[in-house]
């Protein structure tokens, strides 16, 4: 009876096994029929949009500017516009039918507004409640359907060494599993459950089925989906043939704008060559990114992509399909890789590489380039062009960041010439001596200490201990030297002397403090030597660094991203918005007098009588030794921009802040700001007060003093004495009025 028992159970329980086979392959065959195989990035593209554009009453955007904006965004011309997505601009009237949109951080409700452009801006005539905005414009689409080099190879054009190493990295038992992979699972569970992170067991057949048919959401039915259909797929073909379908879908990396996806698109843009042509340590290396394309890169990070080739070919000794002479020549083998090929990049690609970046640090590669995020940013589609036609004037290479001092948005960002040539970013990746242009926190932390800017520095030359006690002898940069300066004067003139003078007597420490609570984090120098701007920085971080002085005190992380949300439009997160009060309004405001001065009578006032410049606007140049590195960063009350030039080799060429990296920035920010009127830095409405003073001794002006100039003071740091170098009361006014000293 037992034996019987046990024959009807097993007979049982194989007749429900085959009942749920059958149901998986059924399941399977319904999947199958219901999607055509378009394969990876027709379906789950990952699409960056810029950040929408809103219209205010009394905004000056140019017609010209807002009419760019609608016909990209495909708004159509129309005598008189009805439908969603219609306007008309009959000077000065301009009547839009707006399509409306709704994203995790704006919205817009589809309406008909009628507006005027005039001498006051942009006037609401009708609807609009005086502001609309304009649907995100999409910036790039990442392995999107128009965006993929794929061009299938055929089987018989793999290379059998690429098959091999392939297999050797990603799916071991290939050859013996029937699509599943019990082994791997297991120890993908016991992984998961002992280690940080998450830990997959997927064999090629598995990844093969997801990339073709499966949504990318990461759900149990999703899973039993893939199963099943891996079990469907092996039956219905050999491993020869599931293998070339894998090589010929899978995403191996990213060529600015486009995915690169099959044998045959990796094959050409790593190595000019057809897949047939590799070898054996090429393969090694393509089989090795599949992976991770973005960390073994081997453009970007040559040494992290020649560890994984080398790991790759390791393997394939392991399991016997390589001799001992094959591994030594082909590990030893140098990086040969093919030229980039021109493609034509867009304005925005340094925006957008720096934005895949920092996806990066949050989300794994799949979720980037393959499960159709949406990703919504800060940029301004019209400011980033005018950065890069603004760095492509300069005379050496050059990058620019653009940043919305309030918020911390990064507006435009462009991190060299030409993205073709270069993809690194010198805007967000490289790190060089900012000169002068890191002063402004010295004089900072000085005002902060109850220094003024009537407070007198000695500028004169002075021998230093450096490093090692060797003497260290600075210099101005035109080898002048003034004797007696105001701290206004030093700023503007940036005096290398009379900077050190005030230093000493602020500290290191402090200054080194001040800067970092701006938003400086990299290294800095311990010594007098900081106040020189000799500790290296990035260009984004030196930029937000100045918001502060702009914004009323607040410092800003400069933000690229606003919100990311999934396939289904599920919100996975939002940008960081950090704002924190770092120095009172009043500390700001002084700063940015300073600054004004600048540009108003210093290293920058070519601003105005070179470049026709007539906004009021506060900014520092930058120099370092032999000109090795360029700087201007400065700023309008709406608006800031940091430009760098130099060249990558960090040698000296001469380059000169006022004479490099000004005319840059004056390329952006002039039509940056076309059509809008002077707008004048906001003075807090208390912690400042005003004095009249002599510069030559820094106290209270009286009526024999030849030089008088109204100042700005931090509340109880203005001078309470009177000049004593000059006379008083009517003999001093006479002598100053005839000129007697």
């Amino acid at each position: 009876m037992r034996r019987k028992y046990w024959i009807t159970a097993g007979a049982a329980a194989l007749a429900v096994f085959a009942l749920a086979l059958a149901g998986l392959f059924l399941y399977a065959g319904h999947i199958i029929s219901g999607f055509a195989p378009g394969g990876l990035g027709k379906s789950f593209s990952t699409k960056i949009y810029a950040a929408p554009f809103r219209l205010g009453e009394g905004d000056y955007t140019p017609p010209s500017a807002l009419v760019r904006r609608l016909e990209r965004l495909g708004y159509q011309a129309a005598e008189e516009p009805q439908k969603p997505g219609e306007y008309a601009w009959d000077p000065p009237r301009l009547t839009l039918c707006l399509r409306g949109f709704d994203s995790p951080t704006a919205a817009q409700a589809p309406e008909t507004a009628e507006l005027r452009y005039g001498g006051t801006g942009w006037e609401f005539t009708a609807g609009g409640a005086g502001e609309i905005r304009l649907e995100p414009e999409l910036a790039a689409e990442l392995s999107g359907p128009e965006k993929v080099r794929r061009e299938p190879a055929e089987e018989a054009d793999i290379p059998d060494q690429l098959r091999a190493a392939v297999i050797t990295v990603e799916d071991k038992r290939f050859m013996s599993h029937h699509g599943l992979d019990f082994r791997a699972l297991a120890g993908a569970l016991w992984r998961n459950l002992t280690r940080k992170g998450l830990w997959g067991g997927s064999t090629i057949t598995q990844q093969l089925a997801k990339n073709y048919f499966l949504t990318p959401r990461r759900t149990l039915r999703r899973k039993l989906a893939e199963a099943a259909l891996a079990l469907y797929l092996e039956r219905r073909y050999d491993k020869r043939r599931l293998l070339t379908l894998y090589l010929n879908e899978i995403y191996w990396g990213q060529d600015g704008r486009y995915g690169v996806a099959g044998a045959r698109a990796a094959a050409d843009f790593y190595f000019g060559k057809a897949p047939a042509e590799l070898d054996l340590p090429e393969c090694a290396l393509l089989a090795g990114l599949i992976r991770s394309p973005y960390r073994y890169n081997p453009r970007r990070d040559p040494a992290a992509a020649l560890a994984r080739r080398n790991y790759a070919l390791s393997r394939m000794l392991a399991e016997g399909l390589i001799a001992a002479p094959e591994y030594a020549a082909a590990a030893a083998a140098p990086l040969r890789l093919a030229p980039l090929k021109r493609r034509g990049s867009g304005s925005a690609d340094y925006f957008i590489a720096e934005v895949v970046r920092r996806l990066l640090k949050s989300y794994d590669e799949n979720e980037v380039f393959r499960y159709g995020l949406t990703v919504y940013t800060t940029l301004d589609t019209e400011l980033q062009a005018a950065a890069m036609a603004a760095v492509a004037t300069a005379r050496h290479q050059a990058a620019l960041a653009a940043l919305d001092p309030a918020s911390g948005a990064v507006l435009a960002l462009a991190g060299g010439k030409d993205f073709d040539s270069s993809q690194f970013d010198r805007a967000t990746q490289a790190s060089r001596q900012p000169g002068s242009a890191f002063k402004p926190f010295v004089y900072g932390a000085a005002l902060e200490e109850g220094f003024t800017p009537a407070t007198l520095l000695a500028d004169t030359t002075r021998a230093y201990t450096g490093a090692g006690g060797r003497p260290w002898k600075p210099r101005n940069y035109d080898g002048v030297y003034h004797g007696t300066v105001t701290l206004r004067a030093a700023l503007a003139l940036s005096l290398n002397s009379a900077t050190l003078h005030l230093a000493e007597r602020v500290g290191p420490a402090k200054i080194a403090a001040f800067a970092r609570r701006l938003g400086i984090r990299g290294p800095l120098d311990d010594s007098l030597a900081l106040a020189l701007g000799v500790s290296g920085t990035g260009l984004l971080e030196l930029t937000a660094a100045y918001a502060p002085f702009c914004n009323g005190g607040f410092r800003v992380e400069p933000g690229l991203i606003t919100a990311v949300t999934s396939s289904e439009g599920r919100v996975l997160s939002y940008g960081a918005r950090e704002r924190s009060p770092v120095i009172t309004p009043a500390q700001a405001y002084l700063v940015t007098s300073l600054l004004e001065g600048v540009v108003k009578e210093g290293t920058a006032r070519s601003l105005e009588t070179a470049y026709g410049w007539r906004w009021p606007a506060a900014g520092k140049t930058g120099t370092t030794t032999g000109g090795r590195d360029a700087w201007f960063i400065g700023y309008t009350p709406r608006l800031l921009a940091g430009v760098w030039t130099g060249e990558d080799a960090n040698r000296a060429i001469g380059a000169v802040g006022a004479a490099v990296a000004l005319p840059v920035w004056a390329a952006f920010m002039k039509p940056a700001l076309v059509g809008s009127p002077p707008l004048e830095f906001a003075s807090p409405e208390e912690g400042l007060t005003r004095a009249t003073v002599d510069p030559a001794s820094g106290l209270l002006a009286v009526a024999g003093c030849p030089e008088r100039r109204k100042e700005f003071f931090l509340a109880g740091t203005e001078p309470r004495q009177k000049c004593p170098l000059h006379s008083r009361g009517l003999k001093g006014w006479l002598k100053r009025l005839f000129g007697v000293r």
